[in-house]
């Protein structure tokens, strides 16, 4: 059995739970839950049904460090879900940092420590002989560098360009078809909760940025930092414009795109026939290669699809680890 810690019990360390009380996932056991306050951990195995909403509300809760938990003598699996800081990667680049080091497989939703530092921690987990694998940071349920890496690996990624953020894709969509101003859709998106009650990495395109940086640097073999794109968000687009772009067959979408080694977010006029062309929350990721040529991928790119993308990893690591015995 592969021991496990789930660290961070936000929204999706619950949703990850649930999942594998509905659909346990055979050889994982769960032996550890952390959030900042504390943790709970059991050897033999937590029992996932009778987990209380909030973790320390639970009889076997202890206060302290959940990094304390990252150690060979407890786990073979760090799952780290804590929230996203883009600034220093903090505290998720420490806990994957350190599972490394310590010769454990990491699965990780956390988009922090992958834009800032995704080459040095598949290097590090190479010279230790560890699984590191990040499907969830772009893109949610879409299996993007997983199909890469196992389908397409004797092809080469020229250009990748998509719509990799769900809130703005269902801001421009009320704008388009609705006639609303950029305000009032997302005045609607907050009430919705489709939308963060600090909305400006969203709108701002910044998510979508980090998003590029991510595939930029695991696809296409680039070292891009934030800093290298070229960003314009979705805060001055107006009716009148989506109106003009209406009378051609087409609308705006805000498109992240790696073309040539250059990285942009900006928003973009494409055809209504387009396959980019998606509505609402779903996010699209064209590909295009050399052999294929062209493949795009389509599906929602947030909330709880990315438990998919989680439960693929594990499965990734635990498969590796059989083959291995």
């Amino acid at each position: 059995m592969i021991k496990a810690l789930i660290l961070g019990y936000g929204f999706l360390g619950k949703s990850l739970i649930k999942r594998l009380i509905i659909e346990p996932v055979p050889g994982l056991l769960i032996v550890g839950i952390a959030n900042s306050k504390g943790y709970i951990y059991s050897s033999e195995g937590i029992k996932l049904k009778d987990l209380k909403d909030k973790l320390e509300e639970n009889k076997e809760f202890e206060t302290g460090r959940a990094s304390d938990l990252i150690s060979k003598d407890y786990v073979d699996l760090l799952i780290e879900l804590t929230p996203t800081n883009i600034i220093t990667g903090e505290p998720g680049l420490s806990h994957v940092k350190k599972a490394i080091t310590q010769g454990i497989d990491v699965v990780t939703a956390n988009k922090g420590p992958v834009v800032l530092a995704l080459n040095e921690l598949k290097k590090m987990a190479d010279e230790n002989g560890v699984i590191f694998r990040y499907e969830g940071t772009v893109g949610g349920g879409i299996p993007i560098f997983s199909l890469i890496d196992k389908c397409l690996r004797g092809d080469k990624v020229i250009s990748i360009r998509g719509i990799l953020n769900g809130t703005t894709n269902y801001i421009l969509t009320r704008m388009h078809f609705e006639g609303l101003t950029f305000e009032l859709a997302l005045r609607e998106a907050m009430m919705l909760g489709i939308a963060e009650r600090n909305p400006t990495l969203d709108v701002e395109g910044i998510d979508t940025a980090i998003k590029i940086v991510i595939l930029a640097n695991s696809i296409i073999g680039l070292n891009k930092k934030l800093s290298d794109v070229k960003i314009r968000g979705i805060t001055k687009i107006t009716p009148e414009a989506i109106s003009a772009a209406k009378e051609n067959g087409m609308t705006i979408k805000l498109i992240g795109s790696i073309e040539d080694g250059e990285l942009s977010v900006e928003p973009r006029l494409i055809r209504l026939n387009h396959p980019l062309c998606v509505h609402g929350t779903l996010n699209a990721i064209n590909i295009r290669t050399s052999i294929l040529k062209n493949l795009t991928l389509i599906g929602e790119g947030a909330g709880e699809s990315t438990i998919a993308s989680i439960i693929n990893d594990i499965y990734d690591v635990i498969t590796h680890k059989s083959a291995s015995i």
